[in-house]
Protein backbone atom coordinates (compact mmCIF):
# COMPACT_ATOMS: atom_id res chain seq x y z
CA UNK A 1 0.00 0.00 0.00
CA UNK A 2 1.16 3.53 -0.83
CA UNK A 3 -0.03 6.45 1.31
CA UNK A 4 -0.50 10.04 0.14
CA UNK A 5 0.32 12.67 2.75
CA UNK A 6 -0.67 16.28 2.10
CA UNK A 7 1.65 18.88 3.61
CA UNK A 8 0.39 22.39 4.29
CA UNK A 9 -3.15 21.67 5.41
CA UNK A 10 -4.79 24.56 7.28
CA UNK A 11 -4.33 24.35 11.05
CA UNK A 12 -1.61 21.69 10.71
CA UNK A 13 2.02 22.40 11.55
CA UNK A 14 5.29 20.52 11.70
CA UNK A 15 4.35 18.75 14.93
CA UNK A 16 1.17 17.29 13.46
CA UNK A 17 2.88 16.25 10.23
CA UNK A 18 5.68 14.49 12.10
CA UNK A 19 3.11 12.76 14.33
CA UNK A 20 1.55 11.45 11.10
CA UNK A 21 4.95 10.21 9.88
CA UNK A 22 5.55 8.49 13.23
CA UNK A 23 2.14 6.84 12.96
CA UNK A 24 2.80 5.73 9.37
CA UNK A 25 6.13 4.19 10.43
CA UNK A 26 4.09 1.75 12.54
CA UNK A 27 1.66 0.81 9.77
CA UNK A 28 2.04 -1.89 7.15
CA UNK A 29 2.72 0.43 4.23
CA UNK A 30 5.32 0.08 1.52
CA UNK A 31 5.44 3.61 0.16
CA UNK A 32 4.58 7.25 0.67
CA UNK A 33 3.90 10.22 -1.59
CA UNK A 34 4.51 13.61 0.01
CA UNK A 35 2.34 16.23 -1.62
CA UNK A 36 2.02 19.98 -1.17
CA UNK A 37 -1.49 21.35 -0.67
CA UNK A 38 -2.51 23.14 -3.86
CA UNK A 39 -5.24 25.75 -3.87
CA UNK A 40 -7.15 25.28 -7.10
CA UNK A 41 -9.84 27.19 -9.00
CA UNK A 42 -13.28 25.62 -8.81
CA UNK A 43 -12.79 24.15 -5.33
CA UNK A 44 -14.24 25.15 -1.97
CA UNK A 45 -10.72 25.71 -0.66
CA UNK A 46 -10.00 28.03 -3.60
CA UNK A 47 -13.18 30.01 -2.97
CA UNK A 48 -12.40 30.44 0.74
CA UNK A 49 -8.81 31.44 -0.02
CA UNK A 50 -9.85 34.08 -2.55
CA UNK A 51 -12.57 35.51 -0.29
CA UNK A 52 -10.64 35.62 2.98
CA UNK A 53 -9.45 38.91 4.40
CA UNK A 54 -5.67 39.19 4.70
CA UNK A 55 -5.97 40.26 8.35
CA UNK A 56 -7.92 37.12 9.26
CA UNK A 57 -6.10 34.76 6.94
CA UNK A 58 -7.12 31.17 7.68
CA UNK A 59 -5.57 29.57 4.62
CA UNK A 60 -1.96 30.53 4.00
CA UNK A 61 -0.01 28.65 1.36
CA UNK A 62 3.43 27.44 2.37
CA UNK A 63 6.50 29.17 1.03
CA UNK A 64 8.95 27.01 -0.86
CA UNK A 65 11.40 27.31 2.04
CA UNK A 66 8.77 26.16 4.54
CA UNK A 67 7.85 23.23 2.31
CA UNK A 68 11.48 22.16 1.87
CA UNK A 69 12.05 22.32 5.64
CA UNK A 70 8.96 20.18 6.23
CA UNK A 71 9.88 17.62 3.55
CA UNK A 72 13.34 17.29 5.06
CA UNK A 73 11.87 16.76 8.54
CA UNK A 74 9.57 14.07 7.12
CA UNK A 75 12.48 12.29 5.39
CA UNK A 76 14.55 12.36 8.60
CA UNK A 77 11.74 10.79 10.64
CA UNK A 78 10.53 8.31 8.00
CA UNK A 79 11.52 4.67 8.28
CA UNK A 80 14.00 3.58 5.58
CA UNK A 81 11.71 0.57 5.08
CA UNK A 82 9.14 2.86 3.42
CA UNK A 83 9.82 3.83 -0.18
CA UNK A 84 9.40 7.51 -0.96
CA UNK A 85 7.54 7.75 -4.28
CA UNK A 86 7.10 11.53 -4.39
CA UNK A 87 8.58 14.59 -2.67
CA UNK A 88 6.37 17.13 -4.39
CA UNK A 89 3.79 17.46 -7.10
CA UNK A 90 2.36 20.17 -9.27
CA UNK A 91 -1.24 21.23 -9.70
CA UNK A 92 -2.69 21.91 -13.15
CA UNK A 93 -1.27 25.30 -14.18
CA UNK A 94 -4.60 26.52 -15.54
CA UNK A 95 -6.29 25.80 -12.18
CA UNK A 96 -3.51 26.71 -9.74
CA UNK A 97 -4.25 29.71 -7.52
CA UNK A 98 -1.48 29.14 -4.97
CA UNK A 99 1.30 28.52 -4.22
CA UNK A 100 2.55 29.58 -7.63
CA UNK A 101 6.13 28.51 -6.91
CA UNK A 102 4.96 24.88 -6.94
CA UNK A 103 4.52 25.01 -10.72
CA UNK A 104 8.34 24.99 -11.01
CA UNK A 105 8.61 21.32 -10.02
CA UNK A 106 12.18 20.80 -11.27
CA UNK A 107 13.38 23.82 -9.24
CA UNK A 108 11.62 22.54 -6.12
CA UNK A 109 13.13 19.06 -6.48
CA UNK A 110 16.60 20.51 -7.10
CA UNK A 111 16.29 22.69 -3.97
CA UNK A 112 15.16 19.71 -1.86
CA UNK A 113 18.09 17.64 -3.13
CA UNK A 114 20.53 20.48 -2.48
CA UNK A 115 19.26 21.01 1.08
CA UNK A 116 19.36 17.27 1.87
CA UNK A 117 23.05 17.25 0.93
CA UNK A 118 23.82 20.55 2.65
CA UNK A 119 22.18 19.43 5.91
CA UNK A 120 23.60 15.90 5.72
CA UNK A 121 20.13 14.36 5.92
CA UNK A 122 19.13 10.82 5.05
CA UNK A 123 15.93 8.86 5.38
CA UNK A 124 15.45 7.68 8.95
CA UNK A 125 18.24 9.82 10.43
CA UNK A 126 15.94 10.96 13.26
CA UNK A 127 13.89 7.75 13.45
CA UNK A 128 12.82 7.04 17.01
CA UNK A 129 13.67 10.50 18.25
CA UNK A 130 11.06 12.89 19.58
CA UNK A 131 9.21 14.69 16.81
CA UNK A 132 9.41 18.01 18.68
Amino acid sequence: MIVHTILGLPMEGTKEVLETVTYLNQMDIQGIKLQLLHILKGTELGRIYLEQEKETEVIRPMTMEEYIDLVIACVEHLSPEITIHRLTGDGPKDLLIAPLWSSRKRTVLNEIHSELKKRNVWQGKMLGRSVL
